[in-house]
């Protein structure tokens, strides 16, 4: 082959062809750009879902949190609200059982009182009246006398405070400090008292069983209220 030929191009029909075989640097080029854009958009997609699945995982993790303390800040208020609960019902607890102290010991002191009333109003009743060298007439003016005594050692206590500031008048003008019902309450007969002092003596313990039911009423109205 003539090298003039060669040099010369040849025939443009074949170098036509071997230039559409062989392809320019342009197009090797862009050839390579188009590789290579795939597999950088799958790289940051790849990235983009990664920084996005970590902000939501974080996202969770606050919410979680936040979530813990308020659930643990309610614990707490729970908490509280039932220990004050617990003593708010010790508190009515001892209130109770000093007011069911004190009426138990009203009760008590009412039952004697109204003994020594029925033991009075036998004496005065009695038609035609007992003479005072009267057996039956000593014997239960000794009764009498016996139940005084009794009623005399009880020790009342008052009750709880709250409930004491209500019915506090009526509690000072029936018994003394230490709780004892008061000497004038309960009127002092001997065996040979006469027909007037028994008469006052029973009228005398009608008033104080009408206050010591009063009072009682007072205590029980005191706790309700």
């Amino acid at each position: 082959m003539d090298i003039n030929s060669v040099q010369g191009g040849g025939s443009p029909q074949f170098l036509q062809q071997h230039q559409a075989q062989l392809p320019t640097q342009k197009q090797t080029q862009s050839t390579g750009v188009a590789t290579t854009d795939p597999v950088m958009t799958a790289a940051e997609v790849n990235a983009s879902a990664s920084l996005q699945a970590y902000q939501q995982q974080s996202r969770e993790s606050y919410t979680r949190s936040d979530s813990v303390d308020i659930k643990s800040s309610n614990i707490l208020k729970n908490l509280h609200t039932v220990k004050a609960i617990e003593q708010m019902q010790t508190r009515l607890n001892d209130l109770v059982k000093g007011v069911r102290e004190s009426t138990e010991q009203l009760n008590s002191a009412a039952e004697q009182v109204s003994r020594m009333q029925g033991n009075l109003m036998t004496i005065v009743k009695n038609y035609p009246p007992y003479p005072i060298e009267s057996s039956e007439r000593r014997e239960l003016l000794m009764s009498y006398m016996s139940l005084r005594k009794e009623i005399e050692d009880l020790m009342i206590p008052p009750p709880p405070q709250p409930v004491y500031e209500k019915i506090k008048s009526m509690w000072d003008a029936m018994f003394s400090q230490n709780g004892q019902i008061l000497a004038s309450a309960v009127p002092s007969l001997d065996a040979g008292s006469g027909d007037k002092q028994v008469q006052a003596a029973s009228e005398k313990l009608a008033e104080t069983s009408g206050t010591l039911a009063a009072i009682s009423d007072g205590v029980t109205q005191g706790l309700l209220g």
